[in-house]
């Protein structure tokens, strides 16, 4: 009897499950949040009659039975981008034109529980159970799971089709991937690099992308993140920046600064040929950590807003090209579409060019589940209908300047940039450029114009910016040219300027200081009082380096009374030592000569050592004896002469008594 009830129970459990099936059934109900279905993989270019293949991953919170439906509805062709941007963002909803839908106990499952839906799609009239794409242009596509019963969606998600004929004559359209690699600083004001896990990651997904993407893109790197890798101790840091290295070496690189700067920050705080210095530093250190690399030196990729003013502190810079991201494109207004080339207003007889990559391509609203390939669809498609709108408007091809922006800081949107500038690759009408060379206008290119930037900069960090940048030149001189300092002390300057950090002027302090105690190190230990014992003499001056590294001072002596034979004398101290200087002297006067001993760097003069004013004193006793005696001696031999003389004459004149 006991059998026969739990046999029972059995059968009916069984006949409970039957009929269901747990689509998710690897993740547990409680940890399962807002119903969703994830696009693992889906073909996006449809150029011929396919048997389209959907990997789907469902996170439900509920079960979903054998007779559900997952349907594939077909939507009417995006238009415009502005349609575009309206039916990603979930604003409207275009008509259907062709479904499709399968009974859930029909769909595959690979081992990992993704459903694997093949849906035919053709390229011709309808025929059968099929989606019919005729026409070129962009479709919107929806997938949903229906409950059978109730008639209700489950879950749904949006993705984009992309209908070419091959046979189709397409215009070619200029397009670039700007490839922008920013990051938190990794120089800590110590001078130590200190390289974040995300830093590492970045740079990985870059030396990933560019060693399997051979195609020309637009290339930024901020230079401090080169050189963290470079420097670091680590072997697998060291190994990212060699393969970071020789993949750059078949392109071409845009100059930046060490360090994001904001070229309107200069502007505010009149600081124009302190960017310039910033710029040619960063120069430097690619050229310096990137051997090989072709540097573009007159191209800026803006990632904050340029207005006026900024525009003429990178006119000043020798810029003549600027590429705007779109954090940058807000105060941005031109004659035309921003897609296409521009030309900078009010740059005076200098015709700069401005190219700005898509705005807005990954702002969409209901952001993308973490690891979605949705965002990359929803990229590429955007970017097509843009390029038919453009050309649709009768704009030649040349005029055209598009592009997108790849991060890397973000794995889910420098994932999605990446993969969408692949797809664009396999379709016709794209052709891959590189933005960062020289781009020529003329006066009838599109006008694009700045507006005033409304943002309230701090400039009262201005004076100290000047003070600073006056004892890095000149302390600089003191070091050695192999010396790591003449590297590691302009870094922490460009974090002091930069806008990358919250705290610019710790590292204004912490620079000044290190200076100011390199400066300390050096004394002079000569006695407050020589002697010369002559009037033509020598004067020992000792100057001593208590630093750990040889120093190089300018010194110089002077005096009112003292003819000094080279007075001023460019010094290498030896460190932890004293050196001792011999300066001839030639004096015309006796007693106590005052001598006035100034150390300073060897470029700007700056004082090392406050002056200081020893005596020497000159002896000339010793020469006027000298005179005196020899006067002597002569009086003598005039006196024994004239003696010698009377005795002689005695005894000729002698008589006999």
């Amino acid at each position: 009897m006991r059998f026969m009830r739990l046999l029972a129970i059995s059968l009916v459990a069984l006949g409970v499950a039957l009929p269901t099936t747990n689509v998710h059934a690897v993740t547990p109900a409680a940890v399962l949040g807002t119903p969703e279905l994830k696009i693992v993989s889906q073909p996006f270019n449809v150029f011929t009659t396919v048997n389209a293949r959907f990997v789907l991953s469902p996170n439900l919170d509920t079960f979903v039975a054998a007779d559900d439906r997952l349907e594939f509805l077909l939507h009417r062709r995006v238009a415009s981008r502005d349609s575009f941007r309206s039916i990603a963002d979930g604003d409207v909803i275009p008509a259907v034109t062709d479904s499709i839908s399968y009974r859930m106990s029909r769909i595959a499952r690979d081992y990992a529980g993704h459903l694997i839906a093949v849906v035919p799609i053709i390229t011709s009239d309808k025929q059968g159970a099929s989606l019919s794409i005729p026409f070129d242009g962009v479709y919107p596509l929806t997938i949903r799971i229906v409950d059978s019963e109730t008639g209700e969606v489950v879950t749904s998600v949006l993705t984009f089709l992309n209908r070419r004929d091959t046979k189709l004559e397409t215009p070619v359209v200029p397009f670039s991937t700007v490839v922008s690699l920013t990051g938190p600083a990794s120089l800590t004001t110590d001078g130590t690099y200190v390289i974040t896990e995300n830093s590492r990651n970045a740079v990985t997904r870059l030396v990933e992308f560019l060693a399997t993407f051979r195609s020309p893109v637009t290339i930024s790197i901020q230079p401090e993140i080169i050189a963290s890798f470079a420097y670091s101790s680590l072997p697998t840091d060291v190994e990212l920046y060699t393969k970071l290295r020789d993949l750059l070496r078949g392109r071409t690189i845009v100059n930046t600064t060490f360090t994001p700067s904001n070229p309107s920050l200069f502007a505010a705080m009149n600081l124009s040929a302190e960017f310039d210095a910033q710029l040619r530093f960063g120069e430097k250190t690619l050229n310096r950590l990137l051997p090989g690399v072709t540097i573009q030196r007159h191209t800026w990729i803006a990632t904050d807003n340029i207005d006026p003013p900024a525009m003429s502190v990178l006119k000043s810079a020798g810029i003549t090209s600027v590429i705007l991201l779109p954090s940058a494109q807000s105060l941005v207004t031109s004659e035309r579409s921003l897609s296409l080339l521009g030309r900078a207003t009010r740059a005076g007889d200098e015709l700069i060019s401005v190219i700005s990559p898509l705005n807005g391509v990954t702002q969409i609203k209901n952001a993308q589940p973490e690891g979605s390939e949705r965002l990359t669809y929803k990229i590429a498609a955007e970017l097509l209908v843009e390029r038919d709108d453009l050309l649709s408007q009768e704009t030649l091809p040349t005029e055209i300047k598009m592009g997108v922006v790849a991060p890397f800081h973000n794995l889910a949107e420098s994932g999605a940039v990446v993969s969408a500038t692949r797809l664009l690759a396999q379709t016709s009408g794209f052709s891959m450029n590189d933005f960062g060379g020289t781009v020529v206008v003329n006066p009838i290119t599109p006008a694009v114009a700045f507006a005033k930037n409304s943002t309230s900069f701090d400039i009262s960090r201005t004076s100290s910016i000047r003070a600073t940048r006056r004892d890095l030149d000149t302390t600089l001189s003191m070091l050695g040219l192999d010396d790591v300092r003449r590297e590691t002390w302009p870094s922490l300057f460009s974090l002091g300027t930069s806008t990358i950090t919250d705290s610019p002027g710790a590292y204004i302090i912490s620079l000044r200081t290190t200076m100011r105690a390199v400066r300390d190190a050096v004394t002079v230990t000569t006695p407050k009082s020589v002697t010369l014992s002559s009037r033509t003499g020598a004067i020992r001056i000792q100057v001593r380096n208590d630093s750990d590294q040889d120093l190089t001072v300018r010194v110089r002596l002077t005096s009112p009374k003292l003819t000094l034979t080279e007075p001023t004398r460019i010094v290498v101290l030896t460190k932890g030592g004293t050196t001792e200087l011999n300066v001839s002297a030639t004096t015309r006067a006796s007693g106590e000569i005052p001598i006035s001993i100034w150390v300073s760097t060897p470029e700007g003069n700056q004082s090392v050592v406050d002056p200081i004013t020893i005596s020497a004193n000159v002896n000339a006793i010793a020469a006027y004896g000298q005179f005196v005696s020899a006067i002597l001696l002569l009086l003598l031999f005039a006196w024994w002469w004239s003696n010698r003389r009377s005795a002689r004459r005695e005894r000729l004149n002698a008589t006999t008594v």
